[in-house]
């Protein structure tokens, strides 16, 4: 690459952080739009419809002639003469499968015709002994695979594809609620309608997480928290009126919806992992959403608009409300 390339790659590059960081300016101080964003992906698994990958099938068959011949390729006296007692730990769990092959061995009447007809004793060293090492590797990576689709077969029978989508679509609009409206006492854990009370340690939703960061205050002067154009008819009268479900819909109703979700293991995953890296963390607690003057979550623009979950650092990962 010569010095000239170099440079003009150079230069593109730092055209496009000036782009990105001129285009953030424009944005207005309180702009949780990054944060919106997220919080729609996750609405739209819940407008979506789940499909569970069929479980892998065990090729048990396989799996044995593998051990069948891996015991051949090893001394039988020596296998079958360690006790039990004595086996290590990390044997435990597969040594009633070799002491299965090793006695199917012993007899030339239940020895498998794979094994009698393997060429392995008409090897000469070394090609034996890497034959035997090969055999060996094989068949110690088998029994890690069959624990694997022996795991996933049991992970299958806890959801169906019907339970697995009713528990996103719980996520955004609360456990006990009914299609995709809004309800202020399924949304928040125990409200208050007061939205510094409601936004801490409450909005354990999609739905209330998306209220505290994005809903206009009646009194702040904060018209788009979101983003520039936000349609905002209602508001949150903060200690007068809860949140209405037209005011959830409206936000909702920004999202660009999808005509079909497809939710994997790591697209839930990297989501996550996306909200996770937004959080603001003060004194112990987390934060999503806008800080100005203070951490009160009040929604307003002298203080602050967002959610609160206290002792966030301190929590286990079992934390309940640590990411709704």
């Amino acid at each position: 690459v010569t010095t000239k390339k170099r440079k003009q790659a150079w230069h593109r590059i730092l055209a496009a952080l000036t782009l990105t960081a001129f285009t953030q300016a424009d944005n207005e101080a309180t702009d949780n739009s990054a944060l919106y964003h997220a919080l729609c992906e996750t609405v739209n698994l819940a407008r979506g419809t789940s499909k569970l990958r069929e479980a892998l099938k065990p090729v048990t068959s396989a799996y044995n002639a593998l051990t069948e011949l891996n015991t051949s390729a090893d001394d039988i006296a020596k296998s079958a003469g360690v006790p039990k007692e004595h086996v290590n730990k990390h044997w435990t769990t597969n040594w009633d499968r070799w002491q299965t092959a090793v006695n199917k061995l012993k007899s030339t009447f239940t020895t498998p015709d794979k094994v009698k007809n393997n060429a392995l004793t008409n090897l000469k060293q070394p090609a034996k002994s890497l034959a035997t090492a090969a055999i060996r590797q094989a068949a110690t990576t088998a029994p890690n695979i069959m624990d694997k689709i022996e795991s996933e077969k049991q992970a299958a029978t806890k959801y169906t594809a019907a339970t697995a989508q009713e528990q996103i679509r719980q996520l955004v609009f609360g456990a006990g609620s009914t299609g995709q409206t809004n309800d202020n006492s399924r949304v928040f854990k125990t409200p208050s309608n007061t939205r510094q009370t409601d936004c801490t340690d409450k909005a354990v939703t999609v739905a209330a997480t998306l209220v505290c960061v994005c809903a206009k205050d009646n009194a702040g002067a904060l018209t788009t928290p979101c983003f520039r154009g936000q349609l905002n008819t209602q508001d949150w009268h903060s200690g007068n009126t809860p949140p209405s479900p037209t005011l959830c819909n409206e936000l909702i109703g920004h999202c660009p919806e999808e005509k079909s979700s497809v939710i994997t293991a790591t697209n839930l995953k990297t989501l996550a992992q996306r909200v996770r890296a937004m959080v603001k963390i003060i004194l112990g607690a987390g934060y999503l959403g806008t800080l100005h003057n203070g951490t009160s979550c009040e929604g307003t623009q002298g203080g602050a608009i967002c959610t609160k979950y206290t002792g966030y650092t301190a929590a286990a990962a079992s934390h309940a409300w640590k990411i709704p």
